[in-house]
């Protein structure tokens, strides 16, 4: 157990390297004081520290804002994807698709100290035009679908998350009922509504093949989505993702479930598939294998997908980092291998790194993601420079989460109890 003496006590990083996400640069020899779960000072080093302060020695370090995972579902992973977020510097989730009641049971547990956890924005229940698990509602006609949103209302979600087979008579109540109870609306495109609808509705917009899950994709036939795709590119992208602009409509591509799925067929043949509860191990071992024609396929789809996401990024489009993580999904560590896909996808290290952080930030309306006066204390020190490799995001040598210090052998703690609680579940 970390001392609450020390939890509590004001931090001075020294001599730190802080990126500067707006500019893009490395401010060097900086001091960070951190006092009441805030960030109180950033300036050159040689700054007065407070009396008391816990420091930390930030030369040859690298200072970030925490990462935000954009679209997690923690109800589908168990609890031990909390101290696994933390260790893998993610400070804060939007999760879009849970069980209301127990999520806000960790959200307590994580604002009292018993537990530790990122912060976590939530949508609640998924709305779908039918349930596929216990934790989406039916939406039925126009007026059924507005009831329930103003009943999630009511019980104090963040946002209203839809899925794909959402009506569309009932979509549509659903977006103006979003909008009246001031509520953001994200998801799936459902299949009977397009992407430039969603967008004009106000929907962000989750997941790159949802651009293609109406009718687009209907019609295909076997192996033909790929070739399809290219043809999107070339012939309806540039005015969609123009429209996405003008709108404001943020997409978060997630990338990473079908790069993680090519790179181990076998996904229990991942060693981080340790920190996965055994439960949702056994499940996956009764999943038939990959053919190799539909390996062929999908990594033809995938290789779309990245060019799509690659479009959109020279389009203007704003971009967030999200996982998907549920089952046998890796909770903190699939958030890096998120950021390296959108390097793949075209995005330089810096844009990768503000879809975590700056461009979450705006979108959840929070005092996070930059290292600056007045921001919440969610910080990330890092051994290596993000903006030269997006994998130095993996060199983690300290977290701070709600203005508590984590050491290196706090956060190896934390990844000893992650496994050890997905060892037991």
């Amino acid at each position: 157990m970390i001392p609450i003496a020390l939890l509590l006590a004001p931090i001075a990083i020294t001599h730190v390297g802080v990126v500067d996400l707006d500019e893009g640069r490395i401010v060097p020899d900086q001091t960070v004081i951190v006092r009441d779960g805030r960030i109180e000072s950033v300036g050159r080093s040689g700054a007065k520290v407070p009396k008391g302060a816990t420091q930390v020695d930030g030369r040859g370090k690298f200072l970030l804002p925490g990462l935000c995972d954009m679209h997690v579902h923690l109800s589908w992973t168990t609890a031990s994807a909390l101290p696994l977020l933390v260790a893998n510097g993610v400070t804060c989730v939007r999760d879009l698709g849970s069980d209301l009641a127990g999520i806000d049971a960790w959200r307590a547990e994580i604002a009292a100290g018993v537990r530790i956890g990122p912060r976590i924005v939530r949508a609640g229940p998924i709305l779908n035009g039918r349930s596929f698990n216990r934790y989406q509602l039916v939406t039925g006609p126009p007026e059924e679908a507005r009831g329930i949103v103003r009943a999630l209302k009511q019980v104090g979600v963040d946002l209203i998350k839809v899925h794909r087979r959402v009506e569309r008579e009932a979509y549509f109540a659903i977006a103006d009922e979003a909008k009246k109870q001031g509520l953001p609306l994200v998801g799936h495109i459902p299949m009977t509504v397009t992407p430039e609808e969603a967008s004009d509705q106000g929907q962000l917009i989750e997941h790159t093949e949802t651009l293609f899950e109406g009718t687009f994709s209907a019609a295909l036939e076997p192996g033909a989505l790929p070739a399809a795709i290219a043809r999107f590119r070339s012939e309806g992208a540039a005015a969609l993702f123009a429209r996405f602009v003008r709108n404001h409509t943020p997409v978060t591509p997630t990338l990473v479930p079908w790069r993680h799925l090519l790179a181990h067929p076998d996904p229990l043949s991942d060693p981080r598939m340790r920190y996965v509860a055994r439960s949702l191990k056994e499940a996956q071992k009764r999943a038939p294998p990959m053919s190799a024609e539909d390996r062929a396929e999908l990594e033809q789809t995938y290789a779309e997908y990245r060019a799509v996401v690659g479009q959109m990024n020279r389009a203007g489009v704003v971009l967030l980092a999200g996982t998907d993580i549920a089952a046998a999904r890796i909770p903190g560590f699939f958030l890096h291998d998120e950021l390296g896909a959108l390097v793949e996808a075209g995005l330089s290290p810096l844009q990768a790194l503000r879809a975590a952080t700056s461009n979450a930030a705006a979108i959840l309306r929070k005092d996070i993601g930059a290292v600056a006066p007045g921001k919440l204390a969610d910080l990330v020190l890092l051994d290596g420079n993000p903006l030269e490799r997006i994998e130095n995001t993996n060199r983690i040598r300290a977290v701070v989460v709600a203005g508590k210090l984590l050491r290196r052998s706090d956060l190896d703690r934390l990844l000893r109890l992650g496994e050890e609680m997905a060892s037991r579940n």
